[in-house]
């Protein structure tokens, strides 16, 4: 199956990529439904996968940590789509974007930590120690994208 990777610009995609998000995160992970959908997500940008057919089935959102880090976040993949390379076309696409479109040096993430090896793949490198988010192990990960002048 072929996937397309696009950049939110609708509230009709916004919706979706927040239904992606329920389905992964609350659904399927047990996190809490009211923490989904937090304070800075109206100041984040946000892509949405879909499948040959339209369907939403992938999404992750890019937020500007500092001046110089965006921090990648919420990135769901539906369970019926995972292993196919979503994520990382999610991820190339986040950061095809960053290199393009922005001054900032360096991405971070919050990765749950049995996660960590799909982000390592990527070049995105462990900081710091384990810690819990809604009683879940996760590390918070960087990746350097530009030189800092």
């Amino acid at each position: 199956m072929s996937y397309s990777i696009r950049f939110v610009t609708t509230p009709e995609d916004l919706a979706n990529c927040h239904d992606v998000r329920i389905k992964v995160f609350v659904d399927e992970q047990g996190y809490d439904k009211t923490e989904e959908i937090d304070d800075i997500d109206n100041e984040c940008l946000h892509w949405l996968a879909v499948d040959q057919d339209g369907q939403a089935v992938g999404t992750a959102r890019l937020f500007k940590y500092s001046p110089t880090t965006g921090k990648i976040g919420r990135v769901a993949v539906l369970l019926t789509t995972r292993g196919s390379g979503l994520g990382r076309l999610l991820i190339e696409s986040i950061e095809s974007y960053v290199i393009e479109n922005t001054d900032l040096k360096t991405l971070a993430l919050s990765s749950q930590v049995p996660r960590q090896g799909f982000y390592e793949k990527f070049g995105y490198t462990a900081e710091g120690e384990v810690y819990l988010d809604e009683g879940q192990p996760h590390i918070y990960m960087t990746k350097t994208l530009k030189e800092v002048n």
